[in-house]
């Protein structure tokens, strides 16, 4: 199975520290799958117009001409831009996290936007890989599939089968037409007749699930997402060769298809997680944030940005700066303050898998 180019953006050195380095794959091939949708000299905008803000860092803005606010710093640091002047060597990297903050009817309701600026003299190449996680679990089917019929043909008893047919729990299919098949690998089968005591061997078969199908995100919701054969999504590379860049991600809105806001907001808290992560974020080929990473021209990082989304249960709370995850109902409707489920409460504890529920 051909791999998504996830690695090269945690296969950076070690201060960088990702969020849970067993989580993704080591650096896998990456000599093909990048894929380019504009030349340095557009700026990385729909028109090949100038851009509509001033390209002094490497950065990451919240968007000025929208109807509603959404801000974007520093992680633990309101007050700080998320902002970085790449290093001029690799000795120079630097690397900071960053949190965009938006109120959770915003982001289900018109989505995610947001802007990446790159100035004149600072990247040869920008690459950058956006969240996902893994919704059902993926897991490997087991490896023989055993069933005894008695003189009639009936079926005595059988093993990792359900009526005569081969059966894995992670193929969740089986129960719901419209669930993935996430159970990989391959098997045999053998079928014991006890009339005759011989047990007969099949070569059996794959057990036919595709990895990809049972994950989800922004990387998934991307307008411009380009899918490898095997269905991942493919990092992102501009070539830039010193070029300022611009670009606006611009992800739609929830509503029309999900029921939650777990697709763009990646924010989780430990506590909620009994210390950990969301199971989901624990899948091999899972991206627990939004990357970007300006790298010279042998692919050594320069400087990377990882991003954060927290969305905000109440107006009152987002504008205070005060609790993203209130709960309760309001006072005169009686109706709930957390109206779209994040991760604190989409998938409790660390072994809960969202599935259907997003």
């Amino acid at each position: 199975m051909n791999r998504p180019l996830l690695a090269l953006l945690c296969g950076l050195p070690t201060v960088l520290a990702c969020e849970d380095e067993t989580v993704l794959p080591d650096l896998p091939d990456w000599s093909d799958g990048y894929e380019s949708d504009c030349c340095p000299g557009e700026q990385g905008t729909d028109t090949g117009t100038e851009p509509p803000i001033d390209l002094v860092d490497f950065a990451l803005v919240a968007p000025d001409d929208l109807d509603y606010d959404v801000r974007i710093h520093q992680t633990g640091a309101t007050g700080n831009a998320c902002a970085l002047t790449p290093g001029a060597t690799v000795d120079e990297y630097v690397q900071m996290d960053c949190t965009l903050e938006v109120a959770e009817l915003n982001l289900f309701g018109e989505g995610l936007i947001f802007d990446l600026t790159v100035p004149e003299g600072s990247c040869e190449h920008v690459v950058w890989m956006h969240y996902m996680y893994e919704a059902w679990e993926v897991g490997t089917g087991p490896d023989v599939v055993a069933i005894t019929v008695d003189e009639d043909g009936e079926i005595v008893s059988e093993t990792n089968a359900y009526g005569g047919e081969p059966y894995c729990d992670y193929n969740y299919s089986y129960w719901d037409v419209d669930a993935p098949n996430c159970c990989l690998g391959s098997y045999i089968v053998e079928v014991t007749d006890l009339a005759t005591g011989q047990t007969e061997v099949d070569g059996g078969g794959d057990w036919g699930g595709e990895a990809s199908d049972c994950y989800a995100g922004a990387a998934f919701e991307d307008p411009e997402v380009v899918l490898t054969a095997d269905g991942w999504p493919t990092a992102r590379i501009e070539n830039l060769h010193g070029v300022e860049f611009y670009k606006r991600f611009d992800f739609d809105l929830l509503g029309d298809q999900y029921a939650t806001n777990v697709n763009y907001a990646n924010y989780y808290d430990p506590a909620d997680h009994d210390g950990s992560v969301p199971a989901g974020y624990t899948g091999e080929w899972a991206v627990p944030t939004y990357r970007f990473v300006c790298y010279d021209t042998a692919e050594e990082p320069l400087a990377r940005i990882d991003l954060v989304v927290r969305e905000w249960n109440e107006e009152s709370e987002y504008e205070a700066g005060g609790d993203p995850d209130t709960e309760g109902t309001e006072s005169t409707t009686g109706l709930p303050l957390n109206d779209r489920q994040d991760w604190a409460d989409a998938t409790p504890g660390d072994s809960t898998w969202i599935q259907a529920a997003q």
